[in-house]
């Protein structure tokens, strides 16, 4: 599973755009930049650091961090915030899902991503359907994207083996608010590590 969550998010972070993209493009759009990181990522020569930087480079432009963040505190919980709260747990949760990946990146070892079909949801949301193939098996990955009030299709989720990414940091943040307070979840953010999981 964690070999699954590397390759997915470093492909992701190539999947970066300069411009809107239109619904007809994003299969195209997906599939080539998948197979740009897949050459990045087997480049045995370029160290880490600079493997990091150049991802981080274009990291932002496909992500929708605020819905992301939204979504996974959930609407009533992020409603309650102030606008000053609402920036810093958005920065707090990039960055975690940022530091989270990057220390995958080692896991990657030959996997790669086909793209298997496009369904239109309703007219401001695609779930594009990849698969994943390792030797002989293959794993299901969709893609959420929206459309946000620009006309850029935005990705805000992405589904690993039927498990939402946003759904799983939702309960995460759920199990801990209902215990302690938003300044804590705030801290346990900032730690080093997965500190908002639950310790077994």
């Amino acid at each position: 599973m964690k070999r699954i969550c590397a390759f997915l998010m470093v492909t992701l972070l190539f999947s970066h755009s300069l411009f809107a993209i239109e619904e007809q493009d994003i299969s195209a759009f997906m599939q080539n930049n998948i197979d740009t990181a897949t050459s990045l990522l087997r480049d045995k020569k370029m160290q880490k650091d600079e493997k990091s930087a150049k991802l981080f480079a274009i990291f932002d432009s496909i992500f929708d961090y605020t819905l992301m963040s939204q979504l996974a505190l959930g609407g009533k919980q992020w409603s309650a915030l102030t606008p000053a709260k609402q920036i810093e747990f958005t920065k707090l949760f990039e960055m975690k899902l940022k530091i989270s990946y990057m220390e995958k990146l080692d896991l990657y070892t030959d996997e790669k991503i086909v793209i298997k079909n496009l369904e239109k949801i309703k007219d401001t949301r695609i779930h594009l359907t990849t698969h994943l193939m390792k030797n002989s098996e293959v794993y299901e990955i969709i893609y959420k994207f929206y459309k946000d009030k620009n006309g850029s299709w935005m990705i805000y989720d992405v589904d690993i083996l039927g498990v939402s990414i946003i759904q799983t940091y939702r309960t995460q943040f759920a199990d801990i608010l209902a215990k302690e307070s938003f300044d804590s979840l705030l801290a346990k953010l900032k730690q080093p590590g997965d500190s908002t999981q639950k310790k077994q």
